[in-house]
Formats: structure tokens, sequence, C-alpha cells
């Protein structure tokens, strides 16, 4: 990575960082909203729904209306009005005006993701492209655990739930750091939509494969699915069936968790090197034994180290999807962006609930074999999405 670049990259990592906070931060609050407002499971259920369809489903509407007009200056509003919305939570009188703030954090967050990440894509060149959508990434993943913690330790001070209102200040600092980067932002983005003009009008411009495409979205959907599935599963599975007290198991996700923002970096510099194939092949091959050591541990330290492995290479190729659906839409990566960081990780979201109804019926230590056997799926359909020659090895 050229060094001139460096910064402004990880400028917009940090944003992510901000930006994904309050979805970490949101479900620590749920408790202390459902007694200020009298609210029913149903109506706490509303705000996590309301919450993941208006920031990831809808992105590829956001990403599609980037790529007719970028719009880098909105880069540094959106991440902080997503942090500045959610100070509003610990203020809001009414459960009206909640979910009016959830939508107005929400959508600052799917308006940031698909500039953000097409903005990455343009400064960088084919021999770090994965890697600074790595560091991307991970800003995202290291926000949602960050908003958690930070909501957690707020809520034990003198103030409650109105300390919801430090969630300003991430905001405002990370305005300032990517301000000072916008001419980088901007002369990247006028240079690619100048090449793409130029492409369209020599009838030069790449096409790309629907196929392909679908391809990455249902791999990217096992995935999301399977990383989902095991964070809600695995602490209850433990607390049932292993005898684990609930710290215990709370810790269990949080080993998951760490080893996904282990396995987002390195999986993207491997990227670079190996190539996109291997990246998906091998990531979610090797996590096949590891969701299976899960499975049969019967030890915290051991379950511990399980579950940091399946995090680990479950998400090992999320920075290589979404470069891999950028290159096969070149003259929409917005969108293919909005499709691979919010559509298909949300439709997770509606996987795990598929599990649900599964486990209600069958059982947990069924729905904990399943997930040892549905990666080889995603193996399979690995095999069969075709790879731009940028990015093979």
């Amino acid at each position: 990575m050229q060094n001139r670049l460096y910064l402004p990259v990880a400028a917009l990592a940090l944003g992510h960082l901000v930006t994904d906070m309050q979805a970490g931060a949101l479900p620590i609050v749920l408790p202390q909203l459902k007694e200020l407002f009298s609210l029913s499971y149903s109506q706490l259920a509303a705000i996590v729904l309301l919450q993941n369809i208006m920031s990831s489903v809808i992105q590829p509407a956001f990403g599609y209306l980037t790529d007719k007009r970028s719009l880098p200056r909105l880069l540094p509003v959106c991440a902080a009005l997503a942090g500045a919305g959610f100070a509003f939570v610990g203020f809001v009188p009414s459960y009206a005006l909640l979910l009016c703030t959830v939508v107005f954090i929400s959508l600052a967050s799917a308006t940031y993701h698909p500039q953000a990440s097409k903005t990455v894509n343009f400064l960088s060149d084919d021999s770090n492209r994965a890697k600074n959508m790595g560091l991307f990434s991970i800003g995202g993943n290291a926000g949602m655990a960050f908003g958690s913690m930070l909501m957690t330790f707020l809520l034990g001070l003198a103030g409650g739930l109105r300390n919801t209102v430090y969630f300003v200040l991430p905001g405002l600092l990370v305005f300032g750091l990517m301000a000072k980067c916008m001419p980088d932002y901007q002369r990247v983005n006028v240079e690619h939509a100048a090449n793409v003009a130029r492409q369209k009008s020599e009838g030069t411009a790449q096409k790309f494969s629907y196929f392909g495409l679908f391809l990455i979205l249902f791999y990217i959907f096992m995935r999301s699915s399977i990383h989902s599935g095991i964070s809600t599963y695995l602490p209850l599975f433990f607390i049932k069936f292993r005898g684990f007290e609930p710290v215990a198991a709370s810790a269990l996700v949080s080993s998951f968790l760490l080893g996904g923002v282990g396995g987002t970096y390195v999986g993207s510099v491997l990227s670079d090197k190996l190539g996109a194939r291997k990246i998906l092949l091998g990531s979610i091959t090797l996590s096949i034994p590891a969701i299976f050591a899960v499975t049969v541990v019967t030890t915290q330290a051991l379950a511990v180290s399980a579950a940091f492995l399946s995090g680990f290479f479950i998400i090992g190729s999320f920075a290589t999807t979404i470069i891999l659906a950028q290159c096969m839409m070149p003259n929409n990566v917005g969108m293919a962006s909005g499709l691979t960081i919010g559509f298909s990780v949300g439709l997770g979201g509606f996987g795990v609930t598929i599990l649900g109804f599964l486990a209600d019926r069958y059982g947990l230590p069924f729905i904990m074999q399943l997930l040892v056997w549905l990666p080889i799926v995603a193996a399979l359909v690995a095999l069969r999405i075709p790879i731009p020659k940028n990015l093979q090895k």
C-alpha cells in the first residue's frame, strides 16, 4: 500500500467502526428500553428487525444510487450521524420516536457502507485490494464488538441509559479525520467515473456474470447463516448440554467473534498472495473440523479455543467475497458492495430464523451437528464461482 493512501483507507475503516458501533450497542440497551416503555417482546423484535432491514437489506439500493452519482462528501457526515443518532436513544420520550431514531441511524449506516467500500476499492490496486478491504471490514467487526462493550460500561455509570450521549464523541473525531482525506476520496471517485464513461463511449465496458454473482451471494448467505447460527445458539448449547455457567458460555461468543476479526484480516492478506479461490475454499473447508470440535469438547479451555478457530476460518473470506463481487460489477461497484456487505449478510438473519424453527422441532444438538455439514454446501458452491483473472494466482 502506498504510504500516501494508507491514511485515507485507515480513516474509512475507522468510519466503519464508528458506524457499526450502534449495531453492537443496540442489543445492550434493549432490556432498559423494554422496562422504560413497557414493551412486549414483539415490540423489541420489531426494533431489531427494523434496524436489520434499514441498515443491511436495503444497502444495494443506496449502492445503486452511489453508482449513478458518487457522493464521497457524505462519508464523514454519515459516520458522524450514526453516532449522533444513537446518542438520542437514551432521551427519546416514546416508542414511536425510538423507532424513528433507529430508522435515522440505520439509514446513515446504509448510506455509508456502499460508498465507503467502493472508495476503498478505488484507492487500491491488484497488489493490495483484498488487504485494504480486509482492513475496512475489520473496522465493522471491531465496531460491533466495541459498541457492545462501551455501552455495557456506560450503563454501569451514573446516568444509565442517558449515557448514550457519549456516542457523539467518536463520530465527531472520525468526521474530522475523514474530512482531511476528502481530496483523495473525491479524486479516486472522479477518476473511476471518467473511466467508466470512457469505456461506455468506446464500447469496451465489461459485462458481469449474473450466474457468478448469484453464486457469490449464495456463498455469503450460507457463510452468514453459519456464522450467525453459531453465535446465536452456541451459548445456549453449552449452558443446557455442557453445564456451563452463563458467563462462561458468553465468553465462547466473545472468543468466536474475536476469531472472526483475526480471520478477516489474515484471509484478506493471503487473498492477495494466494488468489480468491484458495481463500474461498480454504476458509470454509477448514471451518468444518473447527465447528466439529466445538460440538464435542467439554472443557472451557478447549471450547474457547475451538470457538476462536471456528470464527477465524468461517469469516476468513469476508473481504475476498466483497472484492469478487466488485470485480464482477465494475460499473456498479457501489451496488456490489451493498449486495455483499448488506443484503446477503442481512439474509443470514433469516437463515438463523430457519435454524430456530429446526431447533424447536429437533433440538439444539441437531442444529450444532447441522452447522458442521453446512460448510460443505458452501465449499461446493465455491468450486463453481468464476474468478476474474486479476484475482487468480
